[in-house]
């Protein structure tokens, strides 16, 4: 699979034990790699954590992903990566809005 390009060991595990393999097996490759370069264009920091804890972000529409992000951005202000890293709930925005 793919995800060992994006993790180290550490959070390889993790993956592994939060998720089934069929549904890791799942996840589109190219649309993974779609919004793990749009978390880089906004500067999240945070990008292993958010595979690890927050997958579904990487099968949604890159397009309705960036909208949402900026949603967060317009409620959190510009500091608002850092916010969504101290409190990584608000992820659950852009999966659920």
């Amino acid at each position: 699979m793919f995800y060992d390009k994006y993790l180290d060991d550490y959070y390889l595990n993790e993956l592994f034990s939060n998720y089934d393999i069929n549904y890791l097996k799942s996840i589109d490759q190219k649309n993974f790699e779609e919004i793990y370069q749009l978390l880089k264009k906004y500067n999240f920091y945070f990008i292993e954590d958010i595979i690890e804890g927050y997958l579904e972000i990487f099968e949604m529409d890159k397009d309705i992903v960036e909208k949402r992000i900026l949603i967060l951005k317009d409620r959190l202000g510009d500091d608002f990566v850092n916010i969504i890293g101290e409190d990584m709930s608000y992820l659950d925005l852009i999966i659920n809005n």
